[in-house]
């Protein structure tokens, strides 16, 4: 009976985490295959070693520093790529990251402003960033040209960038 338990106070925390788990481990890599790859990897340590979580602490910073040095396991076994980080800024944002609860705001405030964009613009931000589909095919879809699918979304990403600046000084000032 208590594995059951402990399988779904696991099962809870990991899903209510999820999210911010893996948006810290993509802005380390920032390729989604590497990030989908060490969250697996990263979920399944965090299972093995549930039995030394302090159930009086938070979840989510112990489960970020078990991600973060699965990420520096994975980096120094890709380290042939040149795409990745080196050890030592890793270091620094890892630093950065858990004295702040700046990333939480920003990924709860990207949320908000995603919602709030026309539906053609979340359709186009889907398709280019978390589908990671080429922007030529994309343009082809829509019927445009390639430069002006690229000023579409840099206008996009200015308008989300300045709604979660906004969104985030409010809160700050709140």
């Amino acid at each position: 009976m208590e594995q059951k338990k402990q399988e779904l106070q696991f099962t809870t925390l990991l899903t209510a985490h999820r999210r911010q788990l893996y948006a810290f481990i993509y802005s380390l890599l920032t390729d989604h295959t590497d990030a989908e790859d060490v969250y697996q990897r990263c979920s399944m340590i965090l299972w093995d070693k549930f039995d030394q979580f302090d159930a009086e602490c938070d979840f989510l910073p112990w489960a970020m520093g078990i991600a973060f040095y699965e990420v520096k396991n994975f980096l120094r076994v890709s380290s042939r790529d040149r795409h990745h980080f080196s050890e030592q800024l890793l270091n620094q944002l890892f630093e950065r990251m858990q004295g702040s609860s700046a990333p939480n705001m920003q990924l709860s405030s990207l949320e908000k402003c995603l919602k709030s964009l026309r539906q053609k613009d979340l359709w186009l931000v889907q398709q280019v960033y978390w589908e990671r589909r080429k922007c030529a095919s994309v343009a082809e879809e829509m019927g445009m040209k390639i430069n002006a699918l690229y000023d579409r979304v840099g206008r996009i990403r200015s308008q989300l960038r300045d709604c979660v600046l906004r969104r985030v000084s409010e809160v700050e000032h709140a």
